[in-house]
């Protein structure tokens, strides 16, 4: 099954090569936890469809041991919604973190943030997404779909959640093959050969661990 979704993988990136798209990097402190519709590369680059969407990241900050890593103290913050709207951009996170461990914990508790294009800031609404509990094995995708359910001011217009429920319905029903396995692997293999270097290296990032 899982190799059968690798393959899924492939023709979806390659057949989706030529689509306009928004790449997003966050600083090294912080995380990407879910996007609305696209693709997390790790966890501080994703690539999402053009238009307006939405990114949810945490700050994660780390301030180091004297004796030993096993003693660092980690600094998280609440995860945060941002909505924006962009179109074929590379954007990345702007935030001024301190880098004293009282002005850090402050930080965390309460952090404005922006996205920049080109150097320059772009429009964009933070809001905080309230998790109740332990965090650890939390299905973020799902949590950011009940938040734009809800009222908050970082909701998606209900354009762009019908077309992000679009797409993962279109994903889910892709998963079904039409035709022969041998026949669906080596049209996958070519895709695969069609791509360009840098287009393979992100699929293989992709691909690895769910192997």
């Amino acid at each position: 099954m899982k190799r059968h979704q690798v393959w899924i993988g492939i023709m979806l990136l390659c057949g989706g090569a030529a689509q306009a798209e928004v790449r997003v990097e966050v600083p090294e402190d912080f995380q990407i936890l879910a996007v609305s519709r696209g693709t997390l590369q790790d966890e501080r680059r994703a690539v999402l469809a053009d238009g307006e969407q939405q990114l949810l990241v945490r700050y994660e900050g780390l301030i180091p041991s004297r004796t030993s890593s096993d003693n660092d103290k980690e600094i998280r913050s609440e995860p945060q919604v941002i909505r924006y709207q962009a179109s074929g951009q590379q954007l990345r996170l702007q935030a001024v973190v301190p880098k004293d461990e009282s002005g850090m914990v402050r930080y965390a508790k309460a952090h404005v943030i922006g996205l920049l294009a080109g150097g320059k800031p772009i429009p964009s609404q933070q809001d905080e997404l309230v998790v109740n509990g332990m965090q650890i094995g939390m299905d973020w995708p799902a949590r950011l779909a009940e938040y734009n359910r809800g009222g908050g001011k970082a909701v998606l217009a209900a354009g762009a959640v019908a077309a992000t429920a679009a797409t993962t319905t279109t994903a889910a029903a892709i998963q079904a093959p039409s035709v022969p396995a041998s026949e669906l692997e080596g049209q996958l293999q070519r895709l695969f050969l069609q791509a360009d270097p840098e287009l393979r290296k992100r699929f293989i990032g992709w691909a690895v661990p769910r192997l």
